[in-house]
């Protein structure tokens, strides 16, 4: 990589790592740094920031950790290009320690899932793919059902069906920001799921959705969502 890319500014009165964290932030963000982009070796970053080697290998673990670099170990280490499922993510742990209330989670969920609804319903040709997918995965849960599945299992075919939809809602920062808190929640959908009525609301919830898109009614399908979301939240109380 061309080297003239970085503009290395001041270390501040902060953690040699840390600044070296904030280097690489600031690059991405200036689109100086972009995914795939191929890091220069410790040692050239630690002569380009001031810092030692162990300080560089620090900061470089910590962004591998957060799911913003692969290191390759005889080959370098890259900006990520996707999402790691391994990656530990900080949003959610920011949303938890926050320690929302039931109220907040349900407000937040509402307003995702109604703005998704809306731009999945401007995408005519989405709306004809997702329709049979959603089908298909309401059938897995009434099946599940009758298998007497675990909670558990039940909630993850739940949330797969809320993936469903944000995945075709054609906006990636929107979709990343609902599955990261539908994962955060998960928990406490489990315990929904498991409270008497908890999988009935669930199987008419998402009837309904589906008939909202199938009639390709706004209307309907924010009044779904609202339900749903209030239903969730009648169970959390």
């Amino acid at each position: 990589m061309d080297n003239s890319i970085w503009i290395p500014k001041p270390q501040p009165h902060t953690l040699a790592p840390n600044h070296v964290i904030e280097q690489i932030q600031s690059a991405l963000l200036e689109q100086r740094l972009k995914p795939g982009d191929r890091l220069p070796p410790e040692m050239e970053l630690a002569s380009l920031f001031s810092v030692s080697r162990g300080s560089v290998r620090q900061a470089m673990k910590a962004l591998e950790t957060l799911g913003v670099l692969t290191i390759r170990p005889g080959d370098g280490t890259y900006v990520n290009t996707s999402l790691s499922e391994k990656s530990f993510n900080p949003l959610v742990f920011a949303m938890l320690i926050s320690q929302p209330s039931a109220k907040t989670i349900a407000d937040a969920r509402y307003a995702l899932e109604r703005d998704i609804l809306e731009l999945l319903l401007g995408r005519e040709e989405q709306v004809e793919e997702v329709i049979p997918l959603l089908e298909e995965n309401l059938d897995r849960h009434r099946k599940m059902l009758t298998e007497k599945a675990s909670p558990e299992a039940l909630v993850k075919n739940d949330l797969a069906f809320h993936r469903i939809l944000s995945q075709y809602c054609g906006n990636m920062l929107l979709q990343i920001v609902y599955d990261y808190i539908m994962d955060a929640f998960e928990g406490q959908v489990v315990a929904t799921t498991s409270r008497q009525g908890g999988c009935d609301v669930t199987i008419r919830d998402h009837t309904t959705i589906i008939e909202a898109l199938k009639t390709r009614s706004y209307a309907m399908a924010k009044q779904a969502a609202k339900d749903t979301i209030q239903n969730w939240y009648s169970l959390m109380e």
